[in-house]
Order: C-alpha cells, then structure tokens, then sequence
C-alpha cells in the first residue's frame, strides 16, 4: 500500500494550521523518562512531515496560534510497542480545529526511545502508563508558551488498545491485574492475541500494590477510546467510578482483541457511554497512520487491512466523530 498523499478530513471549523513538535522531559520523581509529540493549532504554512510510519502535514516548531486562546487540550496514549505519532492522521485534524493534543510515548514500550530500551514484559505493566500522561499535562501546563495558550478546566484522554486503558485510568477506573490474568489463561482468551503478551509472567507472581491503584487525574473531564485493551480487567465496580463521558470505538470482526470482551465490555459498563462499532472488516489497528510497511505484532500486519478495508476513509469516517464529541464535552472555542 502506497504512503498517502496529505490530506484532511474535513468537517469542523477550520482554525489554521496544525503545528508539530517535540518535547523530551524527564520524571525525576520515577526515574523514567516521558518523551511527547505536541500537535496544536499555528499560523505558519505546513509542510509535509514523516513520521517513520506514516506521513502528514504540519508546520514544524511553529509559534503556537494565540488568537484564539485558551485552547482545549487532549492528553493522547499509544498501543502497545507503539509511539504516539501513530496517530498523526486524529492529532493533526484535531490540531487544525483548535486542540493541542499531547502524544505520550511511554518508555519500555515505544521505539523511539530506542530498541535497547524495549522490554517485553512493560506492556503488562499498565500502572506505569498514566502517571506518564498526567506528569506530561503538567509539563506542558508549566511550559513557557503553552501555559498561556491552554486550558486546564478542559482536558480530555484520546487513547488506543493499551492507551485506552490508560485513559480509563485517567478516568477513575482502577486496574485488576489478577483478573485480566485469570481471564487470558482461561479457554474464553483462546482467540484473544492480546494475551500472548502475559505468557511470560509466571501464574504465582503477585501484582505489586500499585498495579491497583487509583490514578484518576481531575483535570480530565472527557474520553475517547479506540479499540481499548484490557478490558477483563476492568470490572464494572472499577468502571462505575468513570463519570466523565467516554466515546467507545471498536472494531466488531476483531482480528487481535475479541469485540465482545474488550470495546463491548467497556461501553456496558461505563455510565455516560457512546459507542461507534466497526462492522466492515476493519481490525484493531485500522486506527493507526496509513503506512507502508510490513510490521506485524503477534502476526497480524499493523498497516495491511482486510480484503476491502480502506483504512483513509475508516479515519475519514472517525476524525469528524471524534472531533464532534470533544467539540460537545470539552466546549466550543472560547
């Protein structure tokens, strides 16, 4: 499949263009680094920008646009073994609209820390995912140009498979590790590719404490979710302290995550839910860049759909949805 050509998706009050940058800060506190990709609203010309998977459009290290400030923020989390740039086709078109959407690639998962980084068992650690974000809002929020340029009343989570746990978390949901382990070693997770990733951990090893821990983040009033991972994890005492309002996207013929036990799970659960089911073929990672590339995780290939899935109108298709709902929870530009 050939890299695409730029293009937005239209809809939506276009307030200028999307600008793109990078901030490296480190979380003294943990000792672990928390590297972001920023995309926010400029006024400077894009130019075209690859993202090692993927290309698009953005004015690098542009002034952010003032004009119409404060802006709404939405903290964004990756899959597993991902990086936040994965989703530079949702940030970007967000960007243009009047967000600063802040992408955290979290260490010991990403590759953009580097591959001697990578350790196979941190994707089981999902504790260690929202201090991530919520130290990031507070790097950001501290910055010497963004502070001035957003909003902290309005603060939503955008986040896919394992980002969308993270966000759940952010959201008040806490975290059953023994449960989602349980659940993967029983004859219900025999389709479910997800739980190839805790075949390393011994059934005796006890989560630590704060694997249950509470990392509600205040400032976060609204939710979105693609496709979110873990879902047997979360139970629906957990999911009931989730009072913001969430938007659920899943992807019904699942080829990674079974439907009814991760996407479907979380929007029965949730108190203020709205859910986008995808009927069409499309898989769990039809929600990342169009890429050319031959990547798989656990053998299914990230950028090579279905017979019949087109993954620019899937997020043709989505970028406008998930606009709409942080446009209606999150406020219209001030």
């Amino acid at each position: 499949m050939p890299v695409p050509k730029l293009w937005d998706f239209g809809q939506g009050a276009q307030v200028g263009t999307a600008g793109y940058r990078c901030f490296r800060w480190n979380d003294s506190g943990r000792l672990r680094p928390v590297w972001t990709d920023v995309w926010y609203p400029a006024r400077a010309p894009e130019q075209a920008v690859f993202y090692g998977a993927g290309q698009g459009s953005a004015a690098m290290d542009a002034a952010i646009d003032t004009s119409a400030a404060p802006h709404r923020l939405i903290v964004m989390s990756h899959g597993a073994f991902g990086l936040a740039r994965d989703y530079s086709w949702i940030a970007e078109h967000l960007a243009r609209r009047g967000f600063v959407v802040l992408g955290v690639s979290h260490y010991g998962e990403s590759w953009v820390y580097g591959p001697e980084t990578i350790e196979q068992a941190a994707v089981t650690r999902l504790w260690l995912r929202p201090p991530d974000c919520t130290f990031a809002i507070e790097c950001l929020l501290s910055d010497h140009e963004f502070k001035e340029s957003v909003d902290p009343a309005r603060v939503g989570a955008l986040g896919h498979s394992s980002g969308g746990a993270t966000a759940m978390a952010l959201g008040g949901a806490t975290f059953d590790a023994a449960a989602l382990m349980a659940y993967c070693r029983s004859g219900e997770a025999a389709n479910d590719l997800g739980c190839r990733y805790a075949e390393t951990i011994s059934a005796a090893q006890t989560p630590p404490p704060q694997a249950a821990a509470s990392y509600r983040d205040p400032r976060v009033v609204a939710i979105a979710v693609l496709d979110p991972a873990a879902g047997p994890g979360f139970n629906a005492t957990s999911l009931a302290a989730v009072r913001v309002p969430v938007l659920v996207v899943g992807s019904e013929e699942n080829d990674f995550l079974p439907y009814a036990q991760h996407a479907a799970h979380f929007a029965a659960l949730l108190p203020r839910c709205s859910l986008i089911t995808l009927r069409r073929g499309e898989g769990h990672f039809v929600y990342l860049n169009c890429a050319d590339s031959g990547l798989q995780a656990n053998g299914v290939p990230l950028y090579v759909d279905r017979l019949g899935v087109d993954r620019q109108a899937v997020h043709a298709r989505l970028a406008p949805a998930i606009t709409d709902f942080f446009e209606t929870t999150l406020g219209g530009k001030r």
